[in-house]
């Protein structure tokens, strides 16, 4: 049983919450936006005028509890201070929904990515960045792929491209069928937590994340959305390699792709698959360590220092430095350790995949880095490659 002591949530908070900075910035601005398959709440921070990040939640959360205390965390401002970013709720998610009502038919991911098109209509967006949560990040790349024009980047956290196996779908619909209109049953609370956590021995993480569900959401709205998700079809993405000359283009994800889980999180292994279905010359694998599915509430500093290369890379935010032991530095050396070895890189290897870990850093609260030389691996043929 959850403990009700007040002072006890607010020690979870506050181990769990990372430092925010509250500024005008980061305060959310909220845009309703009527779209082809349901009313949705859009909510803008950053300044106007900058190139444009748009993101989308999972199931049971919505943009305020899973995006805007990431975005005003000291390791993104770098990034809320240089783009707009519209963070889309899907219909019936944001903090003040009223309920849907019983005959409302939930679109599918296909229709929710429609909508994502009328909003870039109705914001006037040409392009832009897209970041997706687990079903969000579904969303988007179906997005991207039914409108390849509108999207020049993908960050993916812990996207499923496979459809729904018969044996997943049959005990969540057993979880989920004795669920009244109006409230949560414990059974589809244990199922969303494991959703969004996984095997996690941190009882304030599982505390946080059912008193999110209790308090924040409606669980007959969640339902529906999560519904569409156990109904999802495959997303169409194929390897260019394995297609064939008479491959259908619009198979292939056209963007820039960084897909991200969690060492410990429970779609570890089919972030792994979607990878190995994006282009390999487009995308990119990053695990972190000591991390579930909770990816923004376990390591937000790993995954913001991810994200800021990302986009470095897109040819955003240049001026900042990059730690010696980063990420993009580790990726540089192995693909300058590959050429080396094979004297080219047209032949591109299967997986660029790197596990970031505080150690690289040095000591996190000295301040010291170790200037030591770290070994490298001796060749790209690994499933995973540790650094």
């Amino acid at each position: 049983m959850m403990s009700t002591d007040p002072s006890n949530m607010d020690t979870e908070d506050d181990l769990l919450q990372p430092e925010i900075l509250d500024n005008a910035l980061t305060k959310p601005k909220i845009i309703p936006i009527s779209t082809k398959y349901g009313y949705v709440i859009v909510t803008q921070q950053g300044p106007p005028d900058r190139p444009v990040i748009v993101t989308y939640h999972d199931v049971g959360y919505n943009s305020a509890t899973q995006f805007h205390q990431f975005f005003a965390f000291p390791e993104m401002m770098p990034v809320t201070e240089h783009f707009t970013i519209y963070h889309i709720n899907a219909p019936g998610q944001d903090e003040q929904a009223n309920l849907l009502p019983t005959a409302f038919v939930y679109p599918t991911l296909d229709q929710l990515a429609v909508s994502v098109y009328d909003v870039f209509v109705h914001l006037d967006i040409k392009s832009a960045i897209g970041f997706g949560v687990g079903l969000g990040a579904n969303v988007l790349a179906r997005f991207a792929l039914q409108y390849p024009t509108k999207i020049y980047g993908l960050i993916l956290i812990n996207c499923v491209s496979r459809s729904v196996g018969w044996l997943e779908s049959f005990s969540v619909k057993r979880t989920a069928k004795d669920v009244t209109q109006q409230h949560w049953t414990e059974a589809l609370l244990s199922y969303l937590i494991e959703h969004n956590l996984g095997s996690t021995s941190d009882p304030d993480l599982v505390n946080m994340v059912r008193r999110h569900l209790e308090e924040n959401v409606k669980a007959k709205n969640v339902i529906k959305l999560l519904n569409s998700y156990l109904t999802r079809t495959a997303l169409p993405i194929n390897r260019p390699a394995d297609t064939g000359r008479k491959a259908n283009p619009s198979g292939t994800l056209k963007c820039s792709v960084i897909n991200i889980t969690g060492s410990s999180s429970p779609h570890k292994q089919d972030v792994m698959d979607t990878n190995d279905r994006c282009d390999p010359s487009m995308a990119s694998y990053v695990e972190l360590a000591d991390c579930g599915g909770a990816v923004l509430l376990e390591q937000p500093a790993k995954l913001a220092e991810s994200i800021r290369l990302f986009l470095q890379g897109l040819g955003y935010i240049s001026h900042l430095s990059i730690p010696r032991f980063s990420t993009a530095n580790r990726l540089a050396e192995q693909a300058a350790e590959y050429k080396r070895q094979h004297g080219s890189l047209s032949k591109v290897p299967r997986r660029l995949s790197t596990q970031v870990y505080y150690k690289d850093y040095g000591d996190k609260n000295s301040g010291e880095s170790d200037d030591q030389p770290r070994p490298r691996t001796s060749s790209f043929s690994n499933r995973n490659t540790q650094f």
